[in-house]
């Protein structure tokens, strides 16, 4: 339809040309001396117009011979660019697939010929990343080194990947500073927060990682058990630091009541006082423990046997007259009524003792209950009912032997 509408145009066009031609008898008069030349008026305005035109055509060729490097450039430009684009997508591709060799070429690639400095941050980003992970420090510190150039405002992704380099390169100084870098753009950045935590825990900064802890968790950015676990690796660095009875003490007292009553932190402040020899304070913190019905505590009911013979007179009885409560708590321990015949032996409370161990063996048949009571039948004049206790302890050995 419009070509038609086209060419029923240029034929009305033409009409109209002839009409107005036969319109116009005049004639114009060129004079070039010493020629004159007499022209027809329509064919010297048909010649205007072509002249105009071949003109305009002449200098349109000039104009596009003269800006030709410059289109080759932005052509060559444009091409190179479009495989800058698209080796970026080839190196995120190549990262996320563990590739970190393709992935660093690839980015190395799209860096140079990369203009929008976004990507070509995240160009310098990706191969810094990669060259990390091969680790090939050189690289990776040269690549973080352009960064520099990048605006202000692409920094803290800058300072956030230094910092997970450094932190995996073991570079703890390296890795706390870029943190600090990323936190003074970003000062409540939950991701640095964590990278710190992690540093902190590794510089042994126990004090540091409690803050840290309590930080995330009012941010929602830790659970609730990730939270405890740290809180407990941050006691026992605390607790390895402390040359006295008294410092445990006196740390234990600041510790919150419910972390008191975690088994992880209970055994390893038992284990240390116990390397001081403060016997009377690990039985204390072993009995405040064994109040609860926790089942996950054997072991210290067996430290609590062990403590048996070097802990005072006065605090065996002491702890002798709880056995009540713990036992209310834990009806069917074995090895809680173990412990208790051992302390009540080395008070020489025979008939107690005995009482306990025979308890202890109709539960679970143990060697070391076998063991004590055929000790405590010696102590008291009966070798027939040692040598009994001796014989089923070592008919025990013999059968869990084989």
């Amino acid at each position: 339809m419009r070509f038609v509408l086209w060419i029923t145009g240029l034929f009305a066009l033409a009409v109209l040309l002839g009409l107005a031609s036969t319109l116009n008898n005049g004639y114009a008069i060129l004079f070039f001396p010493p020629y004159r030349m007499e022209v027809s008026f329509n064919l010297m305005i048909v010649g205007v117009l072509v002249l105009i035109a071949v003109a305009y055509g002449i200098l349109r060729l000039i104009g596009v011979a003269a800006n030709m490097p410059t289109e080759v450039r932005a052509f060559q430009r444009q091409k190179k660019l479009k495989a800058a684009r698209h080796a970026l997508r080839e190196a995120g591709i190549a990262f996320f697939e563990g590739r970190f060799q393709k992935a660093e070429r690839e980015a190395a690639r799209a860096i140079d010929d990369e203009y929008a400095p976004e990507n070509r941050a995240l160009a310098l980003l990706i191969a810094a990343r990669s060259a990390g992970m091969m680790q090939n420090f050189d690289k990776r510190d040269a690549y973080l080194a352009r960064l520099d150039t990048v605006p202000e405002r692409l920094q803290l992704a800058r300072h956030m990947v230094d910092a997970e380099l450094r932190l995996e390169a073991k570079d703890l100084l390296g890795a706390l500073a870029a943190i600090e870098r990323a936190r003074a753009v970003a000062p409540n950045l939950t991701n640095a927060l964590r990278l710190e935590l992690k540093v902190r825990m590794l510089q042994k900064q126990p004090d540091a990682v409690l803050a840290l802890t309590e930080k995330l968790l009012k941010a929602d950015a830790l659970e609730p058990e990730q939270a405890r676990r740290y809180r407990m690796a941050a006691y026992c660095q605390q607790l390895e630091g402390l040359p006295s009875g008294e410092a445990i003490r006196n740390w234990w007292r600041r510790i919150p009541e419910v972390e008191r009553q975690n088994p992880d932190l209970v055994r390893p402040t038992v284990e240390r006082l116990e390397d001081l020899g403060d016997f009377d304070q690990a039985a204390q913190l072993i009995g405040a423990a064994l109040v609860s019905d926790d089942t996950t505590l054997p072991e210290l009911a067996l430290g609590l046997a062990r403590l048996a013979e070097h802990v005072s007179g006065e605090k065996r009885l002491a702890l002798l007259r709880e056995a009540e409560a713990w036992l209310q708590a834990r009806p069917r321990d074995h090895l809680l009524l173990f412990a208790l015949g051992r302390l009540a032996a080395e008070e020489h409370l025979w008939g107690k003792a005995q009482s306990y161990l025979e308890a202890s063996l109709s539960l679970e048949p143990t060697l070391m209950a076998h063991a004590a009571l055929a000790r405590l039948y010696e102590a008291i004049g009966k070798p027939e009912e040692a040598e009994h206790h001796y014989q089923r302890s070592l008919a025990l050995a013999l059968e869990r032997g084989a």
